[in-house]
């Protein structure tokens, strides 16, 4: 029986490939990498990035004591008069006033999009140093600040309030998100646990369900109303629903690769950088892990991301001292197939869905059967919820008859596509197992 289903799954990985390698030679889709270091200076080391409210993107450069401007097609501007000495510019983010906030040792700099900077250092201590900042639901800026080990809130104005009632000691809290809920949330590297603080500054910490030494760093909102977060220590990416409900994913990542920031990406997945294994990584609302396909040069060290107002994916190489740009992205939430067979569809809509209807995600498996051997087939293992229904995709689409419509599936080479129908079968399905069969297939073209 073993060898029978060894042979069957050899034989649809041969049908896969006939299909990638004789049915797709003149539709392959790949994305694009640019890599931009012109006009920056050498040794910057460029940390954080943000998308300005200039139509630009705006990022901190740690070393280089600057804040850069790059426009969509590359050109690079750096900005430095206003900045102290030794300010090291980490975070950044787009302000509720029209201007960019960034944090910088001990205090918290303001930079206009025609580049006059402001510095603000009033009650911080000698010893602060805030890491990360965003503009909450309330109109402010708000910060973590690890060596203070609290959050910090900051008027556009520049008046300062710090909140760590609630917080546990030695946390290090480091990334922070403005959440659906109207809240922030923020990461605790050093408590492996993810914060939530009201803009009134009640704080509750949640550590369930995320592994010991997880060591979390980036945080952001994700397509399905839910945080998405990157863990350093742990190798993982997680995700925690409002209510506080953890889940980590580490399959399909390399090991000891150091996923660092986070971003929801142009095609309705989520996309993060991997500093140690100098990649970029994308992870579907699912919990779907897969590598980019594209190669960044070894020892870049990817650091911020973010998606820019081109509808491309920006970040920043901290070692390799360059901005880069990922582009060619299919904006209509294509599924995956991934090597070990596994179908993952991202958005699944009714045929007769309203606009305000919820989506769902649904996972599937090649599934082998001795009765049909001629039949590809693949088995439901999951399904769930997408919480946020306002999210445009242009989803795969569930008929009445139960068969699916995928108009994009992304091969296992992670270049080809096909669009594929699904109709379920009653002849396999029972017991509680639900299984469809490839009934029709084609070239999804450029």
């Amino acid at each position: 029986m073993k060898t029978k289903q060894h042979a069957g799954i050899t034989a649809c990985l041969c049908f896969l490939g006939l299909m990638t390698g004789w049915v797709l030679p003149n539709h392959a889709i790949s994305q694009t990498l640019t890599e931009f270091s012109a006009g920056l200076s050498s040794s910057s080391l460029p940390w954080a990035i943000t998308t300005g409210p200039d139509g630009n993107l705006w990022f901190t450069e740690d070393a280089g004591n600057r804040i850069g401007r790059i426009t969509p097609s590359g050109a690079i501007t750096e900005f430095s008069s206003g900045l102290a000495e030794n300010s090291y510019p980490w975070g950044i983010t787009t302000g509720p006033d029209g201007n960019l906030w960034f944090t910088v040792y001990g205090g918290i700099g303001r930079i206009t999009p025609s580049g006059v900077i402001t510095l603000f250092s009033e009650g911080f201590p000698g010893y602060s140093s805030p890491v990360e900042i965003v503009a909450g639901p309330d109109g402010n800026l708000w910060f973590t600040d690890p060596a203070v080990n609290a959050i910090g809130r900051m008027t556009p104005s520049g008046d300062l309030t710090w909140f760590s009632t609630g917080l546990s000691e030695n946390t290090y809290p480091w990334g922070i998100a403005a959440g659906p809920d109207g809240n922030l949330w923020f990461t605790e590297y050093d408590g492996n646990a993810i914060g939530r603080i009201t803009p009134s500054g009640v704080i509750t910490e949640f550590s369930a369900g995320m592994s010991a030494s997880s060591g979390p760093t980036g945080i952001t909102t994700g397509p399905d109303g839910n945080l998405w977060f990157t863990e350093y220590d742990g190798n993982a990416v997680g995700r925690i629903t409002p209510s506080g409900v953890i889940t980590e994913f580490s399959g399909g990542l390399p090991a000891e690769s150091g996923p660092w920031a986070i971003t929801t990406g142009p095609d309705g997945n989520l996309w993060f950088t991997v500093y140690d294994g100098d990649a970029m990584g994308r992870i579907t609302p699912s919990g779907v892990i897969s590598m980019a396909s594209v190669a960044l040069a070894t020892a870049s060290g990817p650091q911020g991301i973010t998606t820019g107002p081109d509808g491309n994916l920006w970040f920043t190489e901290y070692k390799g001292n360059a901005i880069g740009r990922l582009q060619d992205f299919r904006t209509g939430c294509a599924a995956t197939l991934g090597q070990t067979l596994v179908l993952n569809i991202p958005y699944l809509a009714a045929a007769n869905a309203k606009p305000t209807d919820p989506s769902v995600w649904a996972n599937f498996v090649y599934a082998y059967h001795e009765a049909y051997p001629s039949l590809l087939s693949f088995k439901l293992t999951s399904a769930g919820m997408i919480n946020n229904p306002s999210y445009t995709c242009t989803a795969s689409t569930l008929y009445d008859n139960l068969s699916i419509h995928i108009p994009d599936m992304l091969m296992p080479d992670g270049v080809n596509h096909l669009c594929v129908d699904l109709e379920y079968s009653p002849a396999l399905s029972g017991n509680g197992n639900f299984y469809f069969i490839v009934s029709k297939y084609g070239a999804v073209s450029d």
